[in-house]
């Protein structure tokens, strides 16, 4: 069986809630009660009669030590009475010294409040002293730091003039060396450094230019040019233009070589002098910065010093005048002081006070305590010797009454256990029960048909009675010991349920016209059944050839919204009966044959595989039966009590027992395929089984009159068009890796719907004699629909060289009129115009494609599609699908159109499927 959910509550299987179940609970439990009373019984008055002599004795021994102990309680008890009062007497005595010391602390308080103020001005003083003398000391250790600054930089002042000297002698020959170490030193800033950060800046350029120096003087040619002074090295070069210009008195020739030679050694002195330049240069310029940047900060550090040691001098006697001015501030504040002194003080004693008394309470609890400590270790000594008799005295009575101790504690251990063990499963199984229909089967009520709503799901069981048991009302029912109780109460309630498809029929069989019980409840029945089926998933035919309809009249206002829920009207005439049984015959044998075959045993497994196209589930309602029933509907009524329930249709019926049965009807076919409910003596009874246990049946009772109105109004609303059954166009598309892949080489075979649970229904033309199909129906019937679903699903599945459209609209356009919008690449000619006329020319231009291809099929001796592939024809050959919307256009006048059009339609269709 399927499970499923609805309003909150799980029905886990129609199969727990069904009346076979349900009277199987009542059985047991009846049976289980009863015998366990019964083996209490006797076990508890074997067991009594051995233990009670034993029993008397032992409770005399214990009376005697428990007399005992009491008298030595009662003399402990005045001995440590004594020690308290003694207790108490020293707490009051401490208590009254707290007293006198509180009061003296209060009397001494002035003289205490001067000595603090007296305090007060002598911490003043001794700051004033320490102020003074931080004041010179600190004066003398800046002047101090300032001196050895001084002495310092006269030491770093005769370091930079030597490696000054150092440089100008190394930059020999280089004037513009030379010029680069009398520039000018700028103005380093100062303004965050100190004194000792100076001097390592200094430390720091004069390591670098020594460094830098020693670099420079490796350099050869400055190394060369260093040993002449400029004015030696410029009177050389004078020498040398002399030389060339004048000759020095040399003939012509004598002439021309030493000026040739002059010229050559002037030219090779100052190419290499150049050269140096150039490569010395950017050392020189180094060495000469970090020369001119220690003279900066040489300079500036004197100015820092002094700086830094005018500032500490200020910032000291700031600090003194502050101290001292404070000092002044505050000396006449010592009456403050003492007043401060006199208010904390008092404060401490207010607290004091009570903290000492509570002190000495705590002192009186601890000393309580202790004596309450010895007090309760002596009485445990007399307890223990009394406990010491009453174990001697347990231990024989023990020994005297184990053997019926251990006998009764193994039979109650094994009489509780399987008492559990029988009992707890019946009660969990009534509760699942109620449990499960509690939910989907509440009371009727205005407020729950005013919430109702449509369901989704199907509840496989409708509820139509319980079973009322009271355990407590049958003399000796249940056992009476505790270890033995109920686990719920002893007012036992179990629902019964018809339950689909094994136990969905029921019949009432009474010896007098249906009554208001057995017509209520299946009126009862059938509207549990409309409020908790989703619309359109019920079917009823009712049969009500006594009563005439009105046993069930309050069910025709569902027929003012949609006639199929009650097959369009109550029966009343045999001819009807007879022809309402024959159809639901004929639906069995369809669903048998087309649905469940071999595949699926109930219809109730098939909609589960059907989803939106499952069957619905149908009832015959039949009242005051075989009243109008013929031999053929008995024998009819019998077929469908037999073979309806596994295909989804169950019977509700009253039989009136007074009335003859049609020949040929077998009672015993219908009562072993239906719950049978018996009259006996104004009393309904389900089965024997219920008279035994007790139970009564109780039936749930219909709505009143106006809620049954009122639901089936609304259940009526909403079952308008839900006969509609709508199929998922992903249902029958192809998967997107399936999209172009069809041939219709053969023939032309599309999805347009489904049949069955899993299969599809497939329209399948241009094979044997399926060439053409012509689509008829009522305006609205879905013609149209079903032409979007032949061209989007021919779209999907074949390429436009497997299938090209020829699509002519006469509704204005409204159909066809997307292809054209989007370019459906398989649609050759898209006619979304009313026009005949140019209708009538996408039929030539079939007929032009028709005759087209059969000049080819000729040329290469074949005859069909297929062959032409065969054969080795290159050019693609879809298969042409006309489809015309609104066919009948073409004849509304007897005109040449028509004509014409009659005539291309009989080529088409007689030429047109090769």
């Amino acid at each position: 069986m399927h499970s499923l959910e609805r309003s909150g509550t799980t029905v886990n299987s129609a199969t727990n809630l069904q009346v076979s179940r349900g009277l199987e609970l009542l059985t047991k439990l009846k049976q289980t009660t009863g015998e366990y009373a019964r083996n209490e019984d006797v076990m508890f008055r074997d067991l009594r009669s051995r233990s009670y002599k034993s029993n008397q004795k032992f409770q005399e021994a214990i009376a005697q030590t428990e007399a005992t102990l009491q008298k030595q309680i009662e003399d402990l008890e005045m001995f440590f009475s004594e020690k308290e009062q003694l207790a108490k007497s020293i707490h009051e005595k401490r208590r009254t010294r707290i007293e006198r010391a509180h009061a003296t602390a209060l009397r001494t308080l002035p003289r205490r409040a001067q000595d603090a103020k007296g305090g007060w001005h002598g911490n003043l003083q001794m700051r004033k002293f320490r102020v003074d003398r931080k004041l010179a000391d600190g004066v003398k250790s800046a002047d101090a730091a300032h001196a050895d600054v001084i002495s310092k930089l006269a030491a770093k002042r005769e370091e930079i003039a030597k490696l000054n000297r150092r440089a100008r002698n190394y930059f020999t020959g280089y004037s513009a060396f030379q010029r680069m170490l009398r520039r000018k030193p700028g103005v380093p800033d100062t303004s965050d450094a100190n004194p000792q950060q100076l001097l390592a800046d200094i430390d720091t350029n004069l390591a670098f230019a020594t460094e830098r120096l020693a670099e420079f003087r490796t350099l050869p040619v400055p190394r060369f040019f260093s040993q002449f002074t400029p004015g030696l090295l410029t009177a050389f070069i004078l020498v040398l233009g002399a030389m060339m210009a004048y000759g020095l008195g040399f003939s012509q020739l004598a002439l021309v070589g030493a000026g040739g030679l002059c010229a050559v050694l002037l030219i090779t002195l100052l190419v290499v002098h150049q050269s140096g330049v150039r490569a010395a240069k950017p050392v020189a310029a180094e060495i000469a910065a970090s020369l001119v940047e220690a003279m900066a900060i040489q300079s500036a550090c004197a100015a820092v010093s002094e700086t830094q040691r005018d500032k500490t001098c200020e910032r000291l006697k700031a600090e003194h005048e502050r101290v001292n001015n404070d000092a002044q501030e505050n000396w006449d504040k010592g009456d403050e002081v003492e007043a401060e002194f006199k208010k904390t003080q008092l404060a401490k004693l207010e607290k004091q006070g009570p903290r000492a008394t509570a002190k000495n309470e705590e002192l009186l609890h601890s000393k309580l305590a202790r004596i309450e400590s010895r007090r309760a270790t002596e009485l445990k000594h007399y307890q223990d010797e009394a406990a010491k008799l009453t174990h001697q005295f347990t231990a024989t009575h023990d020994a005297e009454i184990s053997a019926v101790t251990t006998e009764e504690k193994g039979r109650w251990d094994e009489l509780e256990t399987s008492w559990k063990r029988d009992i707890t499963p019946i009660y969990q199984g009534i509760n699942a029960m109620n449990a499960a229909v509690a939910q989907s089967f509440p009371r009727w009520s205005a407020r729950y048909v005013e919430d109702w709503t449509p369901p989704t799901d199907f509840i496989p069981i409708t509820k139509f009675a319980h079973f009322d048991l009271d355990l407590t009302q049958q003399p000796d029912a249940v056992p009476k010991d505790p270890r033995l109780a109920l686990p719920g109460p002893p007012q036992v309630t179990i629902p019964l349920a018809l339950a689909f498809p094994e136990q969905g029929s029921l019949l009432f069989e009474t010896n007098e016209s249906g009554g208001a019980t057995e017509i209520g409840t299946i009126n009862n029945i059938i509207l549990r059944l409309l409020a908790t089926t989703p619309p359109g998933k019920l079917a009823f035919t009712i049969i009500d050839p006594i009563g005439l309809g009105q046993n069930f009249a309050g069910l025709m206002h569902l027929a003012d919204y949609e006639e199929s829920l009650i097959n369009r009207r109550i029966w009343t005439q045999r001819d009807q009966i007879e022809e309402r049984l024959a159809e639901l015959n004929e639906h069995i044998e369809k669903v048998i044959q087309m649905y469940l075959r071999n595949e699926y045993a109930t219809i109730t497994e098939y909609n589960e595989r059907a989803g939106s196209v499952a069957e619905k589930y149908h009832f015959l309602v039949v009242a005051d039966f075989p009243a109008g029933f013929s031999e053929t509907a008995a024998a009819r009524l019998q077929s469908i009590a037999i073979s309806g329930p596994r295909c989804g249709i169950f019977t509700l019926i009253h039989w009136d027992q007074r009335q003859p049965s049609p020949d040929g009807f077998v009672p015993d076919e219908i009562r072993k395929n239906s719950v049978c409910i018996r009259q006996v003596n104004d009393v309904f009874v389900l089965d024997k089984e219920q008279t035994k246990a007790g139970a009564t049946l109780v039936f749930d009772p219909p709505p009143e009159p106006e809620l049954a109105v009122a639901l089936s109004h609304k259940i009526g609303k909403s079952s308008i068009d839900s006969n509609r059954v709508e199929v998922p166009f992903e249902q029958i598309a192809p998967k997107p890796d399936e999209y172009w892949t069809s041939e219709t080489t053969n023939e032309l075979k599309i999805a347009v719907g489904r049949t069955g649970a899993t299969k599809l229904q497939y329209l399948a033309i241009g094979k044997g004699t399926r060439q053409h199909a012509l689509f008829a129906g009522k305006t609205g019937s879905g013609k149209s629909t079903l032409f979007h679903v032949i061209i989007t699903n021919l779209a999907l599945s074949c390429s436009p060289d497997q299938v090209e459209f020829y699509l002519i609209d006469f509704k204005k356009g409204v159909e066809f009129k997307c292809y054209a919008e989007h370019r459906l690449p398989h649609a050759r000619v898209i006619a979304i115009e009313s026009d005949r006329e140019f209708a009538l020319s996408v039929l030539q231009r079939v007929d032009d494609e028709l005759k087209r291809r059969g000049d080819m099929f000729r040329k290469l001796g074949v005859q069909d599609v297929a062959g032409y592939k065969r054969a080795g024809g290159t050019e693609p050959m879809p298969r042409s699908l006309l489809l015309i919307d609104e066919f009948q256009e073409f004849f509304v006048e007897d005109d040449t159109i028509a004509q014409t059009a009659s005539l291309l339609f009989d080529r088409i269709v007689r030429q047109g499927r090769a």
